[in-house]
């Protein structure tokens, strides 16, 4: 009887580096469960992918990106009112308590400098100032260089994200001291740019030579201007995620082996996913630009000690969105009306996907069938249908594919339903952005 529920989210970890055998804890996980090869996040970045894990609710609803509004029906409100004792375990920004992630949680570690929470609420891409209000509050209060420097002064890391083992650590010490029921939720952030996962890793993946400062230069140059990056180097940026991977999934192992010695594991539903992938120079590009390709979408999703039906599922289209529903289900709990997934296996096989992203107030959406991707892109001025046939990735006419309809009008729709509500969280940034500042010392 399954009695608990772990989720584990590894950031940025694209599907393909996890479709072989090679990671012990990969193969164990799988023996136990079931492995789902056309799993899609709701967005290109952590930001619009989130909200489907711990929400069930899509990016761009009940106000947008930013702050988890009081709407949204909360997976880890919901666990602990049903009796469930909850934990958390996360690094990103983010996802910090300055985001809400916190709620709902009754221990929640996000080890986050107070700086970085608020850095990333001012700014909601991380520091760079990417919407006109935002401009204007930095052209009177002059914080951009401020908050940049602190960022790389944090314990003398490029990012201040706290490595895996730490995380690990606490997270086996909440389990060791939590009875059943529990929920528990553990987020790793070392895959993510820039990785420097520590050296014995390095060394197995022939980049030990390699500084911590000319990783976070050379990941700055792939975003900004990758043509002056040698091949050498980008090989090494390669081998350093590879090698982050390696390490994240050996802390891993190392919950899933406490909760076999705590003779907790069969009685416990574990699922591991990614909240989205990253580009190494597919389509001339790197990093997660806005756009629904199925490198930047597709994760991993593999579930064990799961419900029987779930066999059933695992060749079907499945979103981030279905993990909600699926706990909830699983634990034999009323499912919230509120969430936007399905239940894989369960429910009728998805026709389509959907994804979606913000960025100043203009949106992408993106509908993904088994044969046809249709982007919706308002940021470009653009809207692209590609023929997936055949394992084809080819831009075509939407004129000339009536077929494609039902991924358009999806898509249409859901355009014209958010009508471009993500305003709404610029605006309550700029009426709080001067006594936060104030509170941290800037003023």
């Amino acid at each position: 009887m399954t009695k608990n529920s772990l989720l584990i989210t590894i950031d940025s970890v694209r599907l393909d580096v996890l479709s072989d055998d090679s990671f012990p804890i990969i193969s164990t996980l799988r023996d136990n469960g079931d492995d789902f090869g056309k799993t899609f996040a709701t967005g290109p970045g952590t930001t619009p992918s989130f909200p489907a894990m711990l929400t069930g609710t899509m990016p761009l609803s009940y106000g947008g990106l930013g702050p988890l509004t009081e709407e949204r029906p909360l997976l880890s409100h919901r666990q602990r009112q049903a009796g469930y004792t909850t934990g958390g375990f996360q690094c990103n920004p983010f996802l910090s308590r300055h985001f809400n992630y916190d709620v709902g949680f009754e221990r929640f570690e996000d080890y986050q400098n107070p700086l970085m929470g608020i850095a990333t609420k001012v700014f909601p891409r991380g520091v760079e100032i990417n919407n006109p209000k935002l401009r204007r509050i930095d052209e009177t209060l002059h914080i951009t260089d401020f908050i940049k420097k602190t960022y790389q002064l944090i314990k003398g890391k490029p990012r201040p994200y706290v490595s895996a083992d730490v995380i690990t650590n606490d997270a086996i010490d909440w389990l060791a001291e939590t009875e059943s029921p529990f929920f528990g939720w553990v987020h790793y952030m070392d895959v993510h740019h820039p990785c420097f996962p520590p050296e014995t890793y390095r060394k197995q993946y022939g980049v030990a030579d390699v500084t911590q400062t000319e990783v976070s230069e050379w990941y700055s140059d792939l975003l900004r201007n990758p043509e002056t990056l040698t091949e050498e180097e980008i090989h090494k940026l390669k081998q350093l995620y590879k090698a982050a991977i390696d390490y994240t999934l050996e802390q891993i192992a190392r919950i899933i082996t406490h909760l076999k010695e705590s003779g907790r594991y069969e009685e416990t539903l574990i699922i591991l996913t990614s909240d989205h992938g990253e580009l190494f120079g597919e389509f001339d590009q790197y990093g997660k630009p806005e756009r629904m390709y199925d490198e930047l979408l597709r994760v991993p999703l593999i579930v064990s000690n799961g419900p029987p039906y779930l066999e059933e599922a695992t060749d079907q289209l499945v979103s981030l969105l279905d993990i909600p529903p699926l706990i909830h289900d699983t634990l034999n709990l009323e499912i919230p009306s509120g969430y936007e997934g399905q239940i894989p296996g369960k429910d009728a096989p998805r026709k389509y996907i959907m994804a979606e992203h913000e960025v100043e107030g203009d949106i992408i959406v993106g509908a993904r069938s088994e044969e046809w991707l249709y982007e919706g892109d308002e940021i470009h001025n653009e809207h692209r249908l590609f023929d997936l046939r055949k394992g084809k990735f080819e831009q075509v006419s939407v004129s000339e594919h009536p077929e494609a309809e039902e991924v358009k009008s999806a898509v249409l729709d859901r355009l014209d339903t958010l009508d471009v509500d993500a305003h709404d969280f610029v605006d309550a940034v700029d009426n709080d952005v001067e006594s936060r500042l104030e509170n941290l010392g800037y003023l």
